[in-house]
C-alpha cells in the first residue's frame, strides 16, 4: 500500500482537490508538497519527507516538472522515487517526453474530483513492486488519461 505522497503543484486549488481526495480514501496517508520543483527538491534534500511516489505538475514556476524530474533522476538518493508527471496538457502531447525523461507514468488531470479519486485510489491500493503493473492495468482500462512506461 502506498500511503506516503507528494505533490509539487503550483495551483492551491489543484493541491487542495489532490488532499482532498487522498483525505477521503484514507485520513493516515501523508501528503507532503511543494508549490514549484525548486521547492520539491529542497525538501527532498533535507531528508524530512520520504515519499514513496512523487507527482509533478509540468507547469511550474521556478523549476518546472521537466526540470525537475531531470533533477531528480540525477540524484543517486532520489531517482528510485516512481513520478507521475501530472499536467492539464493532453496525454497523448507530453506522455512519451516522460516515459522517455524518467517518469512511470503521465497522467492528465482529471476533469472531476470523482475521476481524481478514483485514480488516486487504485495507486494507494497497490505496492510500490506493483506499481508500474497497476498503471499499465489503468492505462488499458481506459478509465483516465495516462500513458505508462
Amino acid at each position: 500500500m502506498i500511503r506516503n505522497f507528494f505533490l509539487a503543484d503550483d495551483d492551491p486549488d489543484d493541491t487542495d482537490l489532490f488532499e482532498e481526495a487522498l483525505k477521503k480514501i484514507d485520513k493516515h496517508i501523508v501528503l507532503d508538497t511543494a508549490t514549484n520543483g525548486k521547492e520539491l527538491i529542497e525538501k527532498l534534500h533535507t531528508g524530512n519527507t520520504t515519499p514513496e511516489i512523487i507527482f509533478l505538475d509540468v507547469n511550474m514556476p521556478e523549476l518546472d516538472g521537466w526540470e525537475s524530474l531531470k533533477t531528480l533522476k540525477q540524484h543517486a538518493g532520489l531517482r528510485s522515487i516512481p513520478v507521475v508527471m501530472y499536467s492539464t496538457s493532453a496525454a497523448v502531447l507530453d506522455g512519451n517526453k516522460a516515459i522517455k525523461a524518467g517518469a512511470v507514468c503521465y497522467f492528465e488531470k482529471p476533469p472531476s474530483f470523482v475521476k481524481l479519486k478514483d485514480f488516486l485510489e487504485k495507486i494507494t491500493h497497490t505496492s510500490k513492486e506493483r506499481l508500474v503493473d497497476t498503471l499499465k492495468s489503468i492505462e488499458a482500462s481506459k478509465s483516465h488519461n495516462i500513458v505508462v512506461a
